[in-house]
C-alpha cells in the first residue's frame, strides 16, 4: 500500500482514546499521592461494579498504548523513506490544499506519542513515573523540534496557497488539519509547563505554548468563518465521503480549552494567580461548544449516518469521529 501521512491518523486515534480511558481512571479510581500509577491504586477499595467496569478499561488503554507507540515507529521509518523520495513528497505537497494539510497528521500524532508516554505509558510502568521530571527537558527539547516544524510547515503551505490559484471550492473541514496540529503540540508544551519543577523548563514551555496558542486560534477563527462562508454559499453539503470531517472541531475545541487552562495552572504555580474564574471558562466554555458542535453535526449529516455509512468505502475523514 502506498505511503500517505494520513496513515498516521492510526496512532493518533489509538493515543487519543489510551487518553481518555487514562483521564476518566486518574479522576474515578482511588489512588495513592504523587504520580498515577498502576502500582498505587487501592484496589481493595474497590466495588465489584467498579472492578467489573475499569479493569477492561484498563486492559483496552494498555491495548491502544502499545498501538500507538509500535504504529508511530513503523510508520516514523515510512515516512523518513517517503521524505526522501522527492518525487511522491513533491507530488503530494503540490496537489489540493485539503490533501497536503495532511503533511500535518504527523506531527499531531508525533505529539500525541508524547502525551502518551507522560500519560498512560507512566502507568503501566511505575520506573518511568519514578523519573518524570528528568524527562522534563527531553520533552521539552522535543516540544520544541515538534513546534519548530509545525511553524516552518505552514509557512511552507501558506506560500504554495498563496503562489497558484486556489479552487476554493474543493476547501473542506479538513482543511483544519493544520489547527488540529497545534491544539495537539501544544497539548504536549502546556503539559510540560503544567507538570514541570523546574520554573526554566516550565516558563520556556508556557511562554513557547501560548506564542503558539496565539496563531493557531487566529487560524481557527479565519478558517473556519472562510469555511462556513463557503459552506452558505455553497447552499448544500460536502460530498458523503468527505462529511465526517466535521467532526474535527470537537477535539480541536477541547485540546485549545485543555491546553489553555493548563497555562493557568502554570500561573497559579509560579505566580500565585487567582486562576479559579479563568480555569472555569476555559473548561467549560469548550466543553460547551463541543456539545454544542457534536449535536450539531449529528444532525447536519444524520442521512450520511443512515443511509451510508453502513455500506462506505474506507475514508480517512472518518478517523474524524474517532
Amino acid at each position: 500500500m502506498k505511503f500517505s501521512p494520513f496513515k498516521f491518523q492510526l496512532p493518533l486515534a489509538a493515543g487519543g482514546v489510551a487518553l481518555m480511558a487514562y483521564n476518566l481512571l486518574l479522576l474515578a479510581l482511588p489512588h495513592g499521592e504523587g504520580v498515577f500509577t498502576i502500582s498505587n491504586i487501592a484496589w481493595g477499595k474497590l466495588t465489584l461494579g467498579q472492578t467489573a467496569m475499569y479493569y477492561p478499561l484498563i486492559t483496552i488503554m494498555l491495548l491502544l498504548t502499545i498501538i500507538n507507540l509500535l504504529t508511530i515507529s513503523v510508520f516514523i521509518k515510512q515516512l523518513m523513506t517517503w521524505l526522501f523520495n522527492k518525487e511522491e513528497y513533491t507530488e503530494f505537497m503540490s496537489g489540493p490544499p485539503t490533501q497536503s494539510i495532511g503533511s500535518f497528521v504527523p506531527i499531531a500524532s508525533l505529539s500525541m506519542s508524547a502525551c502518551v508516554i507522560f500519560g498512560p505509558a507512566t502507568f503501566f510502568i511505575p520506573q518511568l513515573a519514578a523519573n518524570m521530571q528528568s524527562l522534563m527537558l527531553p520533552g521539552l527539547i522535543f516540544y520544541g523540534f515538534l513546534l519548530f516544524m509545525l511553524l516552518a510547515l505552514e509557512l511552507k503551505l501558506i506560500k504554495v496557497w498563496f503562489s497558484r490559484p486556489l479552487d476554493v471550492t474543493k476547501l473542506n473541514f479538513v482543511w483544519l488539519l493544520d489547527v488540529f496540529a497545534f491544539g495537539l503540540v501544544n497539548l504536549t508544551g502546556t503539559g510540560i509547563a503544567a507538570m514541570s519543577s523546574d520554573r526554566v523548563i516550565s516558563s520556556t514551555a508556557a511562554f513557547a505554548s501560548f506564542l503558539a496558542l496565539t496563531i493557531g486560534v487566529f487560524l481557527l477563527i479565519t478558517k473556519l468563518a472562510y469555511l462556513i462562508y463557503l459552506q452558505i454559499k455553497a447552499n448544500d453539503l460536502y460530498p458523503k465521503p468527505v462529511q465526517p470531517s466535521y467532526f474535527i472541531m470537537v477535539p480541536i475545541t477541547c485540546l485549545f480549552g485543555f491546553s489553555f487552562y493548563r497555562i493557568t495552572l502554570y500561573l497559579q504555580t509560579y505566580f500565585e494567580f487567582n486562576v479559579e474564574v479563568l480555569s472555569f471558562f476555559f473548561i467549560n466554555f469548550s466543553y460547551v461548544i463541543t456539545i454544542g458542535w457534536i449535536i450539531f453535526s449529528l444532525n447536519l449529516i444524520s442521512d450520511y449516518l443512515k443511509n451510508y455509512f453502513h455500506k462506505s468505502d474506507f475514508s480517512p475523514t472518518q478517523w474524524s469521529m474517532v
